[in-house]
């Protein structure tokens, strides 16, 4: 029998060589750690018909082709969006 291991690494709000607060959650930031090969774990708000990321507030506007891009994980409850 074959065992498989997969390790997927992901970058938390996109922090890849660790954290930098200014930075988490920024969409520059966040595309930086999704090409050196990481997935990213953000935090994503719909306030006022619009989209924003931000940990504690929404902080950096942003649509949802940015939220389509791969290797970005989204909440179950965006579902319905895409």
């Amino acid at each position: 029998m074959v065992e498989w291991s997969l390790m997927i690494l992901i970058a938390h709000r996109g922090n890849f060589e660790g954290r930098n607060i200014k930075s988490e959650n920024e969409p520059e930031y966040v595309n930086k750690a999704l090409e050196k090969g990481f997935e990213v774990e953000i935090d994503v708000w719909f306030k006022n018909n619009e989209w924003w990321l931000g940990h504690d507030k929404p902080e950096y506007k942003t649509d949802l082709e940015f939220l389509k891009k791969k290797g970005l994980l989204k909440l179950d409850e965006l579902d319905e969006f895409w």
